[in-house]
């Protein structure tokens, strides 16, 4: 009983930090391609600090990493169900 409930802690974590509008259309434009910050903001229009603390969000869910290069940090889908799932919802698609 005890695994279960852990199992679905987990998944309620997963599906909380995918429960913001602007966090489901970052992550449709990693479906498409790695971005940096930089792009991540201007394509949320939303300010580095609110951009940075959503992808805090999806870092510490386990739903996507970054990768330093040079002075930049580019972010991906680092979780393979994760994109199960947006595919399923066709986030992403268009």
């Amino acid at each position: 009983m005890t695994d279960m409930i852990d199992r679905h802690t987990e998944v309620s974590k997963l599906l909380k930090a995918l429960s913001h509008p602007a966090r489901l259309k970052l992550l449709a434009n990693l479906m498409k391609r790695e971005c940096c910050v930089g792009e991540i903001q201007n394509c949320l229009a939303l300010s580095q600090p609110n951009v940075s603390q959503h992808l805090g969000i999806l870092k510490r869910a386990g739903v996507i990493s970054g990768t330093r290069e040079r002075n930049k940090i580019c972010y991906k889908i680092s979780n393979e169900r994760i994109k199960k799932i947006l595919e399923i919802l066709e986030i992403g698609e268009k």
